[in-house]
């Protein structure tokens, strides 16, 4: 499986979305009174399990004591690194690219080791520069406890310059830490911080995206700037792997029949009209079908060229709306590779909006429990909507203003889809 307070218009990377429709007759369809007292609910709970794991922190680092921390390293004396952030989530593991690309560019000498409970770690992540090793960590199973052994063992098979706990509040990325055979650990400073650390950064009082913090600690440890404005998620690609997605998605249309949806004349083709859309959330996070197939009818009445194409979350899924194409990918970069070669692409709050944001393809993350401040797509051209808020005729109206750009990009470009930054290494 993929998956894993703002309200009303999100600024997101200096992309502003219109205002919601206010109009009752237009509300945002399946979201009642009861939905978003539910949303709240979510978010309370999350808080309460935040704020409970927050005291267990302040009470076992005042048990430890006070600590003297260094706050800056010498990059000379560094040539390997771990980074610990023991995560199941696909999301979590994709905030960790800016990170990785950071100590590539800080430390090109250095070699990575990730230690990680995302069972697709190693697809993901083992083939960005520098990275030499991907520990799995398990997170559930019959044989948890041994198969957690063993994860130590070939953690503590390697010493390292230096171990990094990446995120401000995680006991498992502490645990991993305490366990690694480091010279130096690396962390921020909090009141709840109780890791042996021998260098930490404060943490900013300012509120920072959770794939920004990491890339941010670093940066602050080595003395180097980071413009929290520019950190992108980094997933480079090789163009085998984005001819073969390009490939699969033609396909996908091909095997539908552009899914029985109505073509303009004189239009680009079918890959280049790819609108690529994942429906798949868990829990309060997902939409719901009916909020789906109306932003479909309202987009296709707007953009009838436009084709959608459905991501699957595993090959016996079924579609969310069956007029459409749909495909699986067995693994995220397969996916990733995909995405890049599509007009736009579309999410709930999940691990495949990430993988998006990540290529050049314009993203937009309709939230429904999550604050888009901390977890919303990353790119100037990508959009974060409040679904509670934003009826799906609204979400639609934003959605093609996008492709209008895009569209013209592309027009631009003889109809070939916009290539990722050089600066970020994927290649199209």
């Amino acid at each position: 499986m993929y998956n894993e307070y703002f309200t009303g218009a999100f600024p997101i990377r200096g992309r502003v979305s219109a205002s919601p429709d206010p109009s009752p007759g237009r509300q945002a369809a399946g979201f009642s009174r009861a939905g978003r007292a539910s949303s709240h609910i979510n978010r309370a709970l999350r808080e309460l399990r935040g704020t409970a794991r927050y005291r267990l922190g302040q009470a076992a680092a005042r048990l430890i004591g006070p600590r003297s921390y260094a706050t800056e390293l010498r990059p000379q004396e560094i040539s390997s690194v771990l980074i610990c952030r023991i995560n199941a989530r696909m999301g979590n593991a994709v905030f960790l690219t800016p990170l990785i690309e950071r100590i590539h560019e800080l430390l090109p000498h250095a070699c990575i080791d990730l230690a990680t409970a995302y069972p697709q770690g190693e697809d993901l992540l083992g083939a960005l520069p520098g990275v030499r090793r991907v520990i799995r960590f398990p997170y559930k199973g019959a044989h948890l406890v041994w198969q957690y052994l063993a994860a130590v063992r070939r953690l503590r098979r390697e010493r390292f310059d230096l171990a990094i706990d990446p995120a401000p509040n995680s006991t498992s990325g502490r645990i991993a830490l305490m366990l690694a055979r480091a010279r130096y650990r690396l962390g921020y400073a909090t009141d709840c911080q109780w890791a042996p650390l021998t260098h930490a950064v404060p943490l900013p009082q300012a509120m920072m995206h959770q794939a920004v913090q990491p890339a941010f600690l670093l940066s602050r440890a080595l003395g180097a700037d980071c413009d929290p404005r520019e950190v992108r998620l980094w997933l480079p690609l090789e163009p085998r792997e984005i001819e073969a997605g390009r490939a699969a998605i033609a396909r996908a249309i091909a095997a539908r029949g552009l899914g029985g949806m109505p073509q303009a004349p004189e239009t680009p083709e079918p890959t280049a009209r790819a609108f690529g859309f994942f429906a798949h959330a868990t829990g309060l996070k997902d939409v719901g079908p009916p909020y789906w197939h109306a932003f479909w009818d309202a987009f296709l009445a707007l953009q009838p060229e436009a084709i959608p194409i459905e991501i699957l979350p595993s090959p016996g899924s079924a579609p969310t709306d069956p007029r459409v194409a749909s495909v699986h990918f067995p693994s995220p970069r397969a996916l990733t590779a995909a995405i890049s070669t599509m007009r736009m692409f579309v999410s709930a709050d999940t691990g495949p909006m990430h993988l998006a944001s990540s290529t050049a393809a314009a993203t937009v993350g309709l939230f429904r429990a999550s604050d888009p401040a901390l977890y919303g797509p990353l790119k100037p051209r990508d959009l974060a909507l409040d679904v509670t808020r934003y009826s799906p005729r609204a979400a639609a109206e934003c959605c093609q203003r996008i492709w209008r750009e895009s569209t013209v990009e592309a027009a631009g470009r003889g109809g070939e889809p916009m290539p990722s930054p050089a600066s970020k290494g994927v290649a199209v």
